[in-house]
């Protein structure tokens, strides 16, 4: 077959389609990758230019040759489609490249943007943990702070207690010289009323030996013979609101706070329906004068006109109002110093032939809320009323049964009152739950560490039991293998609670004695010299 020379036209043509393919196809498809571009560029514009330089050069064609020159037509031909395919397949070939370039362009921004931001946490990281190192570093610094001001502090407290328990000693001392002075003292009025007696020539009333003097005597003591309107200036006219206890404070009488002569006293009428025998309330009176005890209320004087006492004031309420209500519990170590002071007073009141005649909490008081001492009221009460009369309501729990059938008051009266005392110390319930429950305490039908007070606060329990079946004794509550004398009772309750007092620690019952002989270190101004 023959084929015509390729045109020079025709031959231009196909130079300029492939490169401008080439051109259309770079400007779309890659800005960034001009190489590769250039690269297929080159090779279309290589295929073109060896067409160029077939159709410049032609072979020249022989007369005889005809049908050589057309084979050679369609070779050329032949080469030009595949130069022509080979220039698209490049092309195609460069537009892939240029895309996996973009795409590993694209990658290579968004790992970058993903370290930036990684490396951007880490120096916030970095930062806070700085600031925390910081933070706990003055955390440090505070505690050891605190710590050397806590080693200050108890530092402090271990010297505070040194100088206690040597205070304690000296209060020990001072308490124990105390009580030997007042024993003195005692004994030195004792021997001025005999010397008075002896220089008047007088003689004991009949009257007046019935009824047994507290130092062992029959004298008489001198008291302040107060006045009506000298004890109504002394307590505002017998105002309400200077009454102690209100009007339940006794049924034989009420109590008024006042100042008379520059003492703190303590005011108590005896109600106008109760029945006053004038001469036995004139010896009960001297009575009371002379039962001096530390651990006994000081008489300060007397109005018959107005049938009052006025004793010191003792500011820290009486037991009772411990016991009971909203106050404050009270521990169990002043539990026992409690019982201790008023069972001495009893074996003082006992070893001069004189019974207290009504113990019990509202004639318990308190010097201040430690209770650090108690002194015993109500002494002489009875002897003021004639015919005696017989309590009721809650005091009857204190009364010996004897008594009840008898009216005769005993030694063993006060024992048994003390007895219920040392239950509701015991157990901090009133006066008949606190003997029924110990009474089941004792049968064993309740274990003992359920009566036991728990406000007392740790109350060692076979303290606490051997106290309450002291208790039960002296009440004749449980089987003792005999009578026992309230003598014998009263030094066995003084040891017993010796030996409660000194399971507390820092505490002894030579402390307790201690206590109780003066708080102010010298004798009361009311203690009066009985020449005056």
């Amino acid at each position: 077959m023959h084929h015509d020379s390729p045109d020079p036209m025709m031959a231009a043509s196909f130079q300029r389609t492939p490169s401008r393919d080439d051109s259309d196809n770079a400007t779309d498809h890659s800005v960034e990758d001009s190489g590769h571009e250039g690269a297929a560029e080159g090779g279309s514009s290589a295929v073109v230019q060896s067409l160029q330089d077939v159709e410049e050069d032609p072979p020249t064609p022989s007369h005889d040759g005809s049908e050589e020159a057309g084979d050679m037509e369609d070779a050329l031909y032949e080469k030009l489609k595949d130069a022509i395919m080979e220039a698209g397949s490049l092309r195609h070939e460069a537009y892939e490249e240029t895309r996996r370039r973009q795409k590993a362009d694209r990658d290579l921004a968004d790992v970058s943007m993903m370290a930036r931001d990684a490396e951007s946490s880490y120096h916030g990281e970095a930062r806070r943990r700085k600031e925390m190192e910081e933070s706990l570093a003055r955390e440090r610094a505070a505690v050891e702070q605190d710590r050397r001001e806590l080693d200050a502090i108890l530092e402090k407290i271990r010297e505070v207690d040194n100088r206690s328990a040597e205070l304690e000693l000296q209060i020990s001392d001072s308490g124990r010289v105390m009580g030997e002075l007042d024993v003195r003292m005692s004994e030195s009025c004792s021997v001025l009323d005999a010397l008075r007696r002896e220089h008047r020539g007088e003689e004991p009333a009949a009257d007046e030996e019935s009824m047994p003097a507290v130092d062992g005597g029959d004298q008489s003591v001198s008291f302040l013979q107060l006045g009506l309107l000298e004890l109504e200036e002394a307590t505002d006219r017998f105002n309400e609101s200077t009454m102690i206890g209100g009007a339940s404070a006794g049924s034989r009488g009420r109590v008024y706070r006042g100042s008379l002569r520059g003492m703190s006293v303590a005011v108590k009428m005896i109600c106008p329906d109760v029945a006053v025998h004038e001469a036995r309330f004139g010896r009960a009176v001297d009575a009371i004068a002379r039962a001096r005890h530390p651990n006994i209320v000081a008489l300060v004087g007397a109005c018959p006109e107005a049938r009052a006492v006025v004793h010191e004031l003792v500011p820290g309420g009486s037991l009772e109002d411990r016991l009971g209500g909203e106050a404050p519990p009270l521990p169990w170590h002043a539990r026992c110093g409690i019982a201790y002071r008023t069972c001495s007073a009893l074996a003082y009141l006992h070893s001069t032939a004189t019974v207290h005649g009504d113990v019990r909490p509202t004639n318990i008081l308190l010097e201040d809320e430690q209770c650090s001492s108690s002194k015993l009221a109500g002494l002489g009460m009875p002897g003021f009323v004639a015919p005696p009369q017989l309590p009721s309501g809650v005091a009857l729990a204190y009364v010996e049964p004897r008594y009840l059938a008898t009216g005769e008051l005993t030694p063993q009266c006060d024992v048994h009152a003390l007895g219920v005392v040392l239950l509701c110390l015991v157990t901090g319930m009133p006066a008949f739950a606190a003997k029924k429950a110990a009474q089941k305490a004792n049968d064993g039908s309740t274990p003992w560490h359920e009566v036991v007070d728990a406000t007392a606060g740790g109350w060692p329990m076979e303290r606490a039991t051997e106290v309450a079946l002291l208790g039960l004794k002296c009440c004749d509550a449980v089987e003792t293998g005999g009578p026992h004398r309230p003598a014998e009772l009263l030094d066995e309750a003084l040891s017993v609670l010796e030996a409660a007092t000194d399971a507390t620690p820092g505490r002894t019952w030579s402390s307790l004695s201690a206590s109780t002989a003066s708080d102010s270190g010298g004798a009361p101004s009311y203690f009066l010299c009985p020449i005056l």
